[in-house]
């Protein structure tokens, strides 16, 4: 009479067959994993750009975004009411995920203006981050303090 169940053979064969849709999945799953964290990086500085836009509209304050680009780490900043010339840190640094870089900023810090949220008269803000597979995004942000997101 036979026993039911699986033979040492079939779940040998069934362990293989997992090793090598797991040898060919991953590649693909790490280009996945990349580009999610390209998204959500160019998405959070979107983000912290119209935060500071409507603080800087709310609270009547100049507020700008300071970006490291050799540490790659932002940081909102407020200006400070008494003392016109020195900015305090609003929160603490944001740091861009695992390999994703700034691959240039212009106009940097992207200052807001009290009151409108426009930028600095006659400049445009451009800041371009870039993957480990060499894929570019760029954050725009328009002289009338309007957010545009360029995905590549």
């Amino acid at each position: 009479m036979r026993e039911r169940g699986f033979t040492i053979t079939e779940l040998m064969i069934v362990v293989a067959i997992m090793g090598v849709l797991t040898a060919v999945a991953t590649p693909s799953l790490s280009r996945w994993l990349t580009s999610i964290r390209m998204a959500s990086a160019t998405r959070d500085i979107a983000s912290t750009l119209q935060l500071a836009r409507v603080k800087a509209i709310t609270q009547n304050t100049g507020i700008r975004i300071n970006f490291d680009t050799t540490a790659h780490t932002y940081q909102m900043q407020q200006r400070n009411a008494a003392d016109l010339t020195t900015w305090n840190n609003v929160d603490k640094a944001q740091k861009l995920p695992v390999g994703i870089r700034f691959v240039s900023v212009t106009d940097n810090p992207v200052t807001f203006q009290s009151g409108r949220g426009s930028i600095l008269p006659g400049r445009n803000s451009t800041i371009t981050l870039q993957n480990t597979q060499g894929k570019t995004n760029a954050v725009v942000v328009a002289q009338t303090g309007r957010i545009l997101v360029h995905k590549n």
